[in-house]
Order: C-alpha cells, then structure tokens, then sequence
C-alpha cells in the first residue's frame, strides 16, 4: 500500500473507531450515529445525543400539520423528531452505499470499506428504530444532489442536521433543496469553534479540518452558504454544544475551545448552531 493510502485509511479507522467504540463492542457491531430514546425506556447507544439540541432548533410553526423533508437522516432522529412534533407526512432521505457518499480522494477505497466493517451503513439503524417506535416516516434512499419536484414534491419543512460539513459542494446541496423547499429550511450544522471566536464577522471556513469533513464554517460563512443558494435567514439560534452519546469519544480535542465559543466553558461536544432560512423570490 503506497504511504497515503496508508495514511488515508489510517486516519479513516481513527475518525470511524471513535463511533463504533460502544460499551466495549468490537468494531464488527452496528454502531449507531444517534441516540433514540426507544419505548421500552432503552436508548440506541449513539455516537452523537442531539435530544438536548432539539428544543434549541428555531423551528417552525408549519412542522405541525406540515410535509417535512429530513436530509441527511442516517438513524432518523430528526425525522421522528419532527413526527413527534405532529407533521402530517414525513420523507427521509439518505444515501445506502457508501460508495455513494462524499470522500476525499485519499478515502475513496478505505473510507467505504471501513463504514461497511463496522457496521455505520444509513440504513439497518433507522430500519431499526422505526420498526421500535412504529413511525410511519418514509424513508428513501436518495443523495441530497438527487431531490427534484418531479419525483419528490415540495416540502413544508426541509431539515438539514450537521451534513453539510461531510459534503463536496454544500452550496449545491442547499441549491437542490432549494428546489424542492416550498416554506422553511432548518438547519442544525456544525461550526467552526476557532473561527467562530477569533472572526466572528468574518465569513470563513476551516478546509478540511477532519478526514471525514470538506468545510466546516463559522456562522457568517454557513450565512453566506444560505444566502449563495437562494436563501434568506429568518432567524439565527443561539449556539450549543452537540452532546456525545453513549458510543461518542472518550477524548476531544476541541473541548476547551467549543466550551468556550457555545459559553459554556469545560463541557464537551460538537460546537453547533440552528437557522431557520426562507426561499429567497426570483
């Protein structure tokens, strides 16, 4: 193996371990991105809890009665999130093989391989908890480059959580969902702690701060994002830390700057913040 194959799949076990380390599983067991409370009172052992986050996200008042659209929805957090809030019909898109998803050049054999040995694949984890919570969400398997009216209607609600940063072309991403976003756009997206502290004016973006990540901006850099692909920010949340699961990692190495940019200084997690975004008229 030449030496940055070497080094790509080296740092691609390093990022996909982080999440499959669950109570001491091997990395042959399933390893769950998110963490769903079930209705025996157990939880799915996920790497990332976004149920603290949920109350944070602007949302919407047309989520109710509404048809919602969940991008990105891996294990399905959001899209049951937004069911329980009472939409009326929810669709949830994600791509099943891995060979389909967003990797740079030097991941481009290791990082598939390594999602399908430790069992990360987007669809066993939703099938899973659908089935548990007896949710009628819909879920499609489809890449965010692919939505067209044509084939998928128009949605109420689009919802966007922390997928942005995994993609090669973001602006074309929220340019398709654009396309088929008849009301509100929510995003809940990673941001960058540095910059969001030492340029918080400054639309700007770490470049591939993470083997697994193209871009991760600061507020004013995803604003820019929004604004490049026909979007108008209705309002802008606060900013949290996206809390680990149990299945998150032991360490972090951003722990002190993302306490310290979401103001909540010594506590772990992803530095993140919500949006709630219009279609702009043409």
């Amino acid at each position: 193996m030449r030496a940055r194959e070497r080094s790509a799949a080296q740092s691609a076990r390093l990022i996909i371990d982080i999440g499959a380390t669950i109570h001491g599983m091997s990395s042959q067991s399933r390893t769950w991105y998110h963490t769903i409370e079930l209705p025996d009172g157990s939880t799915t052992p996920g790497w990332i809890d976004t149920r603290p986050v949920a109350p944070l996200i602007p949302w919407p008042d047309s989520v109710r009665g509404g048809r919602c659209l969940d991008v990105g929805t891996f294990d399905g957090y959001w899209a049951f999130e937004m069911e329980r809030r009472g939409a009326r019909e929810v669709v949830a898109i994600d791509v099943d093989d891995p060979e389909g998803l967003d990797f740079v050049l030097d991941m481009k054999t290791a990082g598939p391989e390594l999602i399908r040995e430790i069992g990360a694949e987007r669809g066993p984890g939703f099938a899973t908890a659908k089935a548990a919570l007896g949710s009628a969400v819909n879920r499609r398997n489809r890449s965010v480059y692919e939505l067209d009216p044509a084939e998928d209607g128009r949605f109420d609600v689009v919802f966007c959580g922390a997928m942005l940063l995994h993609l090669r072309d973001p602006v074309l991403a929220l340019e398709k969902i654009r396309d088929v976003c008849a009301g509100s756009l929510v995003l809940a997206e990673a941001i960058d702690p540095l910059l969001e502290i030492v340029a918080p004016r400054y639309a700007s973006a770490a470049v591939h701060p993470y083997e697994d990540q193209w871009w991760v901006p600061n507020s004013p850099g995803m604003e820019n994002f929004l604004s490049m692909s026909g979007f108008d920010v209705v309002r802008r949340g606060k900013r949290f830390l996206f809390p680990y699961g149990p299945g998150g990692p032991s360490k972090n190495d951003h722990s002190l700057l993302t306490g310290i940019a979401a103001r909540k200084p010594g506590q772990r997690g992803i530095l993140g913040r919500g949006w709630l975004a219009r279609p702009r008229p043409t």
